[in-house]
């Protein structure tokens, strides 16, 4: 079973309408889209630009709490909330957290058994 710090799989399956196989294929996406969405919030913390950081973090928010991925959607309202004050305070250490959640969220979703979800 996974981490629900991590995945909550249970959740995830439950919006999928327990389709494992349809999961997976979002999950698959997701994981695509994960490399353009860390380039650009670490550009905006790197720059200082907070709009950025909030549009991007926001985005990242949602895609991820939609999925179940909990850790990423935490970290990611960290840098939304940082990028809605204005504030670059914090920043660099909450992208340190957001890139550990993502490493995190790839391990564990290269362990999904979906033959064995699909049940």
């Amino acid at each position: 079973m996974t981490d629900k710090t991590i995945i909550d799989l249970d959740d995830a399956l439950n919006r999928a309408l327990g389709d494992a196989a349809f999961l997976k294929m979002m999950f698959d996406e997701f994981h695509q889209t994960l490399p353009e969405f860390i380039a650009t919030i670490e550009e905006a913390v790197r720059k200082a630009d907070m709009a950025s950081l909030d549009r991007t973090a926001h985005q990242l928010k949602g895609a991820s709490a939609n999925l179940g991925v909990v850790s990423v959607s935490a970290a990611s309202l960290t840098l939304e909330r940082i990028g809605k004050s204005n504030k670059p305070d914090g920043a660099a250490q909450a992208l340190e957290t957001l890139q550990k959640a993502v490493e995190d969220f790839k391990h564990q979703l290269a362990g999904i058994d979906w033959a064995v979800l699909g049940d």
